[in-house]
């Protein structure tokens, strides 16, 4: 972390339920667990962290998470992802996380298309 050319900070940015943090969710299950026993009839959300969160299913906050991932040629990069919520009521935070990054991934579902969110 020592070299800033090696970290990237993104915002992952969508329309509600496109599956901004299901994206992160595989992401962190393939990061940082052993054996990949991913459990299709789970949900996991593991950065829904608050209880109004996990209970309506859907982001209020924006929820920071570091990965260290690596590219084909081995080399590792230190990600900062940030995931914003989707619902319009909540653009504030989506705001505020498009300012601090650097890029963006732009979760577009593929049945529903664009939306007014996106």
């Amino acid at each position: 972390m020592g070299n800033n050319a090696l970290i990237r900070n993104v915002c992952v940015a969508g329309h509600l339920h496109h599956g901004k943090t299901l994206l992160l969710d595989m992401l962190i299950q393939d990061t940082h667990l052993r054996k990949p026993t991913w459990n299709l009839e789970k949900n996991y959300r593991w950065l829904d962290s608050r209880i109004d969160e996990q209970s309506k299913q859907l982001s209020i906050k924006a929820a920071p998470i570091t990965l260290l991932l690596q590219d084909l040629r081995d080399k590792h990069y230190v990600f900062n992802f940030i995931d914003t919520p989707g619902h319009p009521n909540f653009l504030g935070e989506v705001a505020a996380g498009l300012r601090v990054c650097e890029g963006v991934v732009l979760v577009v579902d593929a049945i529903e298309g664009v939306m007014l969110m996106t």
